[in-house]
């Protein structure tokens, strides 16, 4: 959404309401619309009959500027609800000369008659929400005449873009578009493309500081972008040439850069709009068009947003830190989402990925045991319907993290290594239902670090992203996965695959004790349990190889087996907990994969029990 530059009309008149002819309480002839601040497409065009019987200029005497034949009814109704910095403008096009009336939510009139060649148009600064009753009238007598009534937060017209000499935004973009959340991943956004084009920039953009190159008419790539409160946004791009970089924003204004890292462009924007970005990659001189690559990140410039901005702002660390903030603050958004979890829900735990850290001093807002820099924005929320189990809530990195959770009463809860080693953890017995805002934050000021928050009913999860050492649970499982319940039937449940891969499990799990074999990095199976009271549980392979097994638990620890009966491993669950069980069943030797199955069971071991 562009909110260009503005200039007055001088014969826009906004005064006091008389009785008049006119009749805003009357159904509109052609409809009506509701629109909120951002509204997507913009314009927003509308046909319509322009005319009528009313001389505006007699029932409207005292508003300088309301001139025209109109009709009793309005022609159209907008519901608008305003925000985000936005102006309103409604304008109207037509073969003949129109004029515009405009009855706005505060009951005052809004008048023109040829703001763009003999094209009428109103532009309400800072605008109310409400009710906007609009009257498209011809400017002489006579029969209505067809016209198009256009409602946008640019500017006037059918395409009111700002002026780029050239540059044109409302163009399609030759590479596409992409719709972009705070917090996005992968960081940064990579796309292929060609540097280059026919118009000059320099001359396109006179006015504006470090615009030059010579770039496309059209953009190469839109963005858009849904900001936050936590990070900034850079754009740049990398390439064998000289390359310069020129972005329409959210707010129209232009902004360019030849060298921001060697000779690669870059634009870093602070506290950034949400909104559409509109991207140029040119070349610094004219010619054929050069391969480049554009990035789009919250951490950096470059293929891996591991540069930072040079003297004209930013972080100057050698990893991105976040920008200031102010104070921890529930009402926001979450940028990774929300979750509605019932008491004993599956899978368990429920994990998401994220990077911790940024800008509010926790201590400093709270106190008490609670510290850390966090963002405004709480990074999670959790919609819990309680039960009888207790609420687990654990973060896990290989940096030192903190957590702070807002509970449904409204209090805060905080904690540093609460669960394993320098993680946080927080434990709600007969936890309450509602809405619980979690943020996971750096103990120490600097740069974002990667972390995954774990949601459990078993306990605390101290597992981080890809643990195993080249056994990672997190990636889907070979063979699929599935669901049990206490008590299933057919009991054993059976699965055929293929055992080993090319991972040594002795070296991959060191610490673990029997954990031998050659696996693959994904789990063979993935099962969810849901446990009862009663029945223990058995996983178990039979082949007529030497085979292994090793499974990751609920709980995060592995548990591993060589020859359970014969050569063949199994281990045994007692009392096991509900949760993911992921499963992978190995070659004792490395060698070709062998046929294995997998049993799981409530009863023994394979298939005769």
């Amino acid at each position: 959404m562009k909110n260009a530059l503005l200039f007055a009309i001088g014969a826009a008149v906004i005064a006091s309401a008389p009785a008049v002819a006119q009749d805003a309480n009357r159904a509109p002839q052609y409809g009506s619309i509701t629109l909120n601040a951002g509204f997507m497409p913009d314009p927003m065009t509308a046909s319509l009959q322009a005319g009528g019987e009313i001389n505006a200029r007699q029932t409207l005497s005292a508003q300088p500027g309301c001139l025209g034949n109109v009709s009793a009814a309005p022609g159209y109704n907008l519901y608008y609800t305003a925000g985000g910095g936005f102006d309103l403008y409604i304008s109207a096009t037509s073969d003949r000369d129109t004029t515009l009336v405009v009855r706005g939510p505060d009951g005052r009139w809004a008048c023109n008659d040829d703001a763009f060649g003999l094209n009428p148009g109103v532009m309400f600064e800072s605008p109310r929400s409400g009710l906007y009753s609009i009257w498209v009238g011809t400017y002489s007598p006579g029969a209505p005449a067809p016209a198009m009534l256009h409602i946008s937060e640019i500017g006037f017209g059918p395409n009111p873009g700002p002026q780029g000499g050239g540059l044109d935004w409302s163009l399609e973009p030759a590479y596409g578009e992409v719709t972009l959340h705070t917090g996005f991943t992968p960081d940064p956004h990579n796309l292929e493309m060609m540097a280059g084009g026919e118009v000059n920039v320099w001359d396109a953009l006179p006015d504006t500081p470090g615009c030059g190159g010579w770039a496309a008419s059209a953009p190469d790539y839109r963005l858009h972008y849904t900001a936050g409160n936590t990070f900034d946004l850079y754009i740049s791009a990398t390439s064998g040439a000289d390359t310069t970089l020129i972005v329409n924003g959210p707010d129209g204004r232009w902004h360019c850069n030849d060298d921001a890292y060697g000779l690669n462009p870059g634009l870093m924007f602070e506290n950034p709009r949400g909104g559409q970005y509109d991207i140029w990659v040119g070349t610094y001189s004219e010619g054929p068009l050069r391969p480049a690559v554009l990035h789009i990140s919250e951490l950096g410039f470059g293929a891996d947003a591991s540069i930072q901005p040079g003297a004209d702002g930013g972080w100057f660390d050698d990893e991105p830190g976040p920008a200031p903030a102010g104070e921890l603050d529930w009402s926001l958004e979450p940028p990774y989402g929300e979750v509605t979890l019932r008491a004993g829900f599956m899978p368990d735990p429920h994990s998401i990925d994220m990077l911790a850290g940024g800008g509010v001093n926790v201590r400093a807002q709270l106190g008490g045991n609670c510290v850390g820099w966090a963002a405004e924005e709480p990074d999670y929320r959790l919609h819990y319907t309680a039960g009888s189990f207790d609420l687990y809530i654990s973060a896990a990195s290989e940096a030192d993290t903190a957590l702070i959770v807002n509970g449904p009463d409204g209090r805060w809860h905080c904690d540093d290594d609460g669960a394993e080693g320098l993680n946080p953890g927080i434990r709600f017995s007969s936890p309450e239902s509602g809405q619980y805002d979690i943020w996971v934050a750096t103990y120490s000021e600097g740069p974002f670090r990667p972390a995954r928050l774990h949601i459990s009913e078993i306990g605390f999860q101290g597992a981080t992203p890809a643990s195993g050492g080249g056994l990672d649970y997190s990636l889907p499982a070979n063979y699929g996965a599935g669901s049990l319940r206490a008590g299933f039937t057919p009991d054993p449940f059976r699965l055929e695959l293929l055992a080993g891969g090319d991972i040594n499990a002795r070296e991959a799990l060191s610490g673990e004790p029997g954990c031998i074999g050659w696996v693959t990095a994904s789990p063979d199976y993935e099962l969810t349990y849901q446990a009862g009271d009663v029945f223990d549980l058995y996983i178990s392979a039979g082949s007529s190889a030497d085979t292994t097994l090793i499974v990751n638990a609920p709980d995060g620890s592995w548990r591993c087996n060589d020859d359970a009966w014969g050569l063949n491993p199994g281990i045994v669950f007692d009392n096991p907990q509900s949760g993911v069980y992921d499963i992978w069943v190995g070659t004792y030797s490395r060698t070709e994969p062998r046929e294995a199955t997998l049993f799981i069971s409530e009863l023994g071991f394979g298939e005769e029990r």
